[in-house]
């Protein structure tokens, strides 16, 4: 059984050494391992040595069974290795092929060859100056979010008793903190315009092969560009009611009320070792019915139109049930297509307005700011605030737990719309001044 002494030491901080025999070696020496256990200051001393003594037998059965968790023994690396196989059940799949980067790629390189229960707080600041002017602000905090779960979870499993990124202070490089990213509302409306526009772009002259073999050359030519009905659908569903890109593409034609005007987003998309799979929406309030104008009906029974003769000529081959927004087969979109097209049809539109500044002018085109994918969700904020929706109702739709969420979110984004409302106070008291007159 282990041994378990009380220790005080000078500075009044009371302690346990704890002893556990382990057998005799080959050589016949004594296998002994001694560990340090920090107990619960304010308590009593008979919780404190009920505490002590739980510990110790916890610790007995873990060494005995051959799995040390000793923080004093274990490298980091082995203590990562054994943290990811945890955290792997616990989180989403993206989240943890996420944190297996970070950490693989990140945190090892540093921390590889040290002690678990050797890491301070002044360890962990060095390594966090050491990721200024390579990584942004934000990548900075993510970092040392995973290093604090790593620590905590350390803590939990009594490994140490002090999580060391608790006070470490995380730099920042000196630069203006990012803002949200996304459309204003007249840039909304002309963003939907330029999806619905058939542009042509010019195609240099080259050589091509014909079925013989022969080589021939092909002039210059213009090529139409045009987006597809169903992206359209899928930016404009995004941007008029705001849903997060994996609630969109977890969209069944059930999920769709045409009579009402009506969607349910009850699932969303994620990602598996073996692919994509449809989960539950990022919170419990994220699972609610959004109305959507009456002006987008006839896009939605466009394509379901479209959708409905394409997937009659495909024939055995379609592995579709129900989702909107598909690949060739019919299966879920692929979650990166929605980013890759919006990032190009953004280049594309402010090259084709550079090249054709008449043309641009007279259809009432501006170059777009490039903003990300889920700008599209700030844009809806913003242009429902724009449209004097109340924050409330706003929060609801997005489906945040808290109007004081969304406020948080998209209070600089909002700051236009407010001094236009203070202006129109301002209007308001004049012509209020001037009847009192």
């Amino acid at each position: 059984m282990a041994s378990v002494k009380r220790v005080e030491k000078k500075n009044g901080q009371v302690v346990y050494r704890i002893r556990v025999s382990l057998g005799e070696d080959k050589s016949g020496k004594q296998i002994v391992k001694v560990s340090t256990y920090t107990v619960k200051q304010t308590a009593t001393p008979k919780q404190q040595e009920r505490e002590a003594n739980q510990y110790a037998m916890a610790l007995e059965d873990r060494l005995k069974n051959g799995e040390s968790y000793e923080g004093e023994e274990m490298s980091f690396e082995d203590y990562a290795e054994k943290w990811l196989a945890n955290a792997k059940t616990e989180l989403a799949y993206s989240t943890y092929e996420s944190y297996t980067h970070i950490i693989n790629d990140v945190i090892l390189p540093h921390f590889k060859t040290y002690k678990v229960a050797r890491i301070r707080t002044p360890n962990i600041e060095i390594f966090y100056k050491s990721l200024m002017g390579r990584y942004s602000n934000g990548s900075i905090r993510k970092i040392a979010n995973v290093m604090s779960g790593m620590f905590r979870t350390a803590v939990r499993w009594q490994m140490i008793q002090i999580n060391p990124c608790r006070d470490a202070k995380v730099p920042k490089n000196d630069e203006e903190e990012p803002q949200l990213k996304f459309f204003t509302p007249e840039q909304s409306l002309m963003f939907l315009e330029t999806l619905n526009t058939r542009f042509y772009r010019k195609v240099r002259g080259h050589q091509r092969i014909d079925d013989t073999g022969k080589p021939y050359n092909v002039a210059d030519y213009q090529e139409p560009y045009q987006t597809s009905t169903q992206l359209i659908v899928f930016y404009t569903l995004s941007l008029y009611c705001g849903f997060r890109k994996g609630e969109t593409l977890a969209l069944h034609w059930s999920d769709i009320d045409f009579e009402k005007r009506e969607i349910h987003i009850s699932k969303s998309v994620g990602m598996s070792e073996d692919g994509i799979v449809l989960k539950k929406p990022k919170t419990a309030t994220s699972v609610r019915t959004v109305s959507f104008p009456a002006a987008i009906v006839p896009l939605l029974k466009q394509y379901r139109q479209e959708y409905n003769i394409y997937r009659l000529s495909t024939g055995d081959k379609w592995q579709g049930n129900g989702n909107l927004f598909i690949q060739w087969n019919g299966k879920i979109m692929d979650r990166s297509t929605p980013y890759h097209y919006f990032k190009h049809h953004i280049e594309f539109v402010n090259k084709w307005i550079k090249e054709h500044e008449g043309e641009a002018k007279e259809r009432g085109f501006e170059e777009l700011p490039t903003i990300p994918l889920h700008g599209l969700r700030h844009s809806c904020a913003t242009l429902l605030n724009y449209l004097d929706i109340n924050l409330i109702d706003i929060s609801k739709i997005l489906g945040h737990a808290k109007s004081s969420t969304t406020m948080d979110i998209y209070a600089h984004s909002f700051e236009k719309q407010n001094k236009e409302a203070a202006n129109k106070i301002d209007d308001f008291l004049e012509q209020s001044a001037g009847k009192a007159v």
